[in-house]
């Protein structure tokens, strides 16, 4: 079943959305967050007594027997301190150990969505765009949706609270702040929509950026050859200009966001102390009152602060690495499972190509009403000129790609109505490419099968002309093999791979270039092994190398997406077609480069004396 990639959406995250994505994050950890409440509660309340405490103070010192004993509020407040400051302290570290753990169920979130898109999605995406979703783009998601989202929503309690007390101390005073408040939330409104579109368009760029970073450390090799240094300079300066320009915008609106809202706040304290001082010299309120009211205004002030300054910038500033990580959560796989699809048994009598067609791009075929039919336990080639379709029959085998007609069966099942893991279940791979992980050699051979005995993974390694050589490393099958297999060569990583691929005990062995980086007699030698192996299981090889299949039993040829001959060699170089122009061109090839064909028997012996070796 095709499914289309969701297109990424246009439209910026506003406060609402991000306030929904805040409290999906914080809802599995609902115990550790009315803990983190409460106790910031705690803190705020200790403030707002404090604040009105003024009032007994002042009006106590002017009419000692109408208030409370002055002794009696300092214990008062010096107790409360005490438990307000233990209150911050727990809630500053239940804060930090739930927003790491919310934060690590993003990353897996993230990491396990990846290992579920199709081949589809990596080939149309950046790395770097990819890694910055890990890194930039969660640092701000923690800091304005985790971290900022908890003092936000206390510091917004802790303002309606503040609010009822103004009105209980003076409703006239209290009905003068409270007008302002719609106008602060109007202000913010605007610069909050220009803020987050910032924020994703300096994300997005942060992106790019990173990914220049990333090209040019996996092409040094090309750009020291080449001599691209100026060029790649001169891509990262376009870049950081970009990255200056949208930087810019945006931090100006995240810091225009607390400009704004503090100077609204410092105006409508001016304006309650005007208002409060002349309702005080005519006697409607006691300076005691006034002067708790204007305490609580600098409580209230603190909480707007809190909003303006730092929780609202930086929930807004997050809105565009939230955006990119829903957009990552968002993309499906071009390839599912169909409902009904059934647990494929090991393959044991044919694979058919019945009239498939495929394009990579929807336009140019790659593959054109192809049909031909592989008997089970046969060794067969693929052949034939670059862009001819070989590696894309395996590609579409593996069902990384699904065909746009006809049908791929095995055994009589069409392999879209199987399983994907029941179907790759069966097949072992060696790709062109060939990615080893950093960790050790024998490791890295385990992962074809978890459960593998030392024995079982030596044995592997001897059927891939590879044991020999790990032997004399100095630690043996516990060496390294470094980032990505950079510690060895490219003919050790290949012949790895291919015991990697044996060790899984395949019904199917797929190899596309297996041997592109090996030298003649290892080459010859292998082709050997492979047709040992084909006894057991089916093999089947996409190579231009023709010298490495010319005792498969039974070799196809490509040309420009077309089956265009079958055979075995002997048969081919008797047609004079393309396989025998193919084989006469490399065989010149070889000559004029002093390269010589290994014979078989040669690659037999070679064998033998591996075998006694070892």
């Amino acid at each position: 079943m095709v499914l289309k990639h969701k297109q990424s959406p246009q439209s910026t995250f506003g406060l609402r959305t991000i306030l929904k994505h805040a409290v999906a994050y914080w809802r599995p950890y609902w115990l550790p967050a009315t803990l983190i409440m409460s106790a910031l509660l705690l803190f705020e309340l200790f403030n707002t007594l404090f604040a009105l405490s003024f009032k007994l103070i002042i009006d106590g010192i002017q009419t000692p027997a109408a208030g409370l004993p002055l002794n009696v509020v300092l214990i008062a407040l010096a107790s409360g301190f005490v438990v307000a400051a233990i209150a911050a302290a727990l809630a500053e570290h239940l804060t930090a150990r739930t927003s790491a753990h919310i934060l690590n169920d993003l990353r897996l979130r993230m990491f396990e969505h990846l290992q579920q898109l199709s081949l589809e999605y990596y080939t149309r995406s950046r790395m770097g765009d990819i890694l910055a979703r890990f890194s930039g783009d969660l640092v701000t998601i923690e800091q304005g949706l985790t971290r900022q989202f908890m003092h936000g929503c206390v510091a917004a309690v802790a303002l309606v609270i503040n609010l009822l007390m103004l009105f209980y101390l003076e409703w006239r005073l209290a009905l003068v702040t409270f007008a302002a408040w719609p106008l602060i939330a109007m202000l913010l409104g605007r610069l909050t929509a220009a803020t987050s579109v910032a924020s994703l368009h300096y994300k997005q760029t942060e992106a790019h950026m990173l990914n220049t970073v990333q090209e040019s450390v996996r092409s040094q090799a090309v750009v020291k050859a080449f001599g691209f240094q100026s060029h790649m300079l001169d891509r990262m300066r376009q870049h950081l200009l970009t990255l200056a320009s949208t930087g810019t915008t945006a931090f100006f609106f995240k810091g225009m966001v607390a400009t704004s809202s503090l100077l609204s706040v410092l105006f409508m304290q001016i304006l309650v102390t005007g208002v409060g001082a002349w309702l005080a010299t005519r006697g409607y309120l006691s300076i005691g009152a006034l002067i708790a009211f204007l305490g609580l205004l600098t409580v209230m002030g603190r909480n707007a602060y809190e909003l303006s300054k730092r929780v609202l910038p930086d929930m807004v500033a997050a809105s565009g690495g939230l955006q990119r990580l829903e957009e990552l959560l968002a993309e499906v796989p071009s390839l599912i499972d169909a409902p009904e699809a059934v647990t494929l048994p090991r393959p044991a009598q044919e694979i058919r190509f019945d009239n498939v067609s495929f394009s990579y791009s929807g336009e140019q075929p790659t593959l054109d009403h192809l049909t031909l039919r592989i008997q089970a336990g046969q060794y067969v080639a693929i052949v034939g000129p670059s862009g001819s379709g070989k590696s894309t029959l395996l590609n579409l085998l593996t069902r990384f790609y699904d065909v746009h007609a006809g049908r791929i069966a095995l055994d009589g099942y069409d392999i879209r109505e199987v399983t994907q893991a029941s179907l790759r279940a069966h097949m072992g791979v060696v790709f062109q490419d060939t990615f080893l992980f950093d960790t050790t050699i024998r490791e890295n051979l385990r992962l074809a099968r978890p459960t593998a005995t030392d024995d079982e993974i030596e044995a592997a390694a001897r059927a891939a002309e590879i044991h020999t050589w790990i032997m004399g490393l100095p630690q043996g099958y516990n060496t390294m093999a470094g980032a990505a297999g950079g510690q060895l060569s490219g003919g050790q990583r290949q012949r790895l791979a291919l015991a990697r691929a044996l060790l899984r005990d395949p019904a199917l062995l797929l190899l596309d270039e297996p041997t592109s980086a090996l030298d003649a007699v290892t080459e010859a030698a292998i082709s050997v092994t492979l047709a040992r192996l084909a006894h057991e299981r089916t093999v089947i090889i996409s190579t231009h190398r023709l010298a490495a299949v010319v005792n498969a039993d039974r070799i196809f040829v490509l040309d420009a997406g077309h089956l265009v001959e079958a055979g075995t060699h002997a048969e081919l170089l008797a047609q004079r077609g393309l396989y025998y122009d193919l084989w006469q061109k490399q065989q010149s090839s070889s000559n004029a480069t002093g390269e010589r064909t290994v014979p078989i028997d040669v690659a037999a012996e070679h064998l033998a004396e591996v075998a006694a070796a070892v």
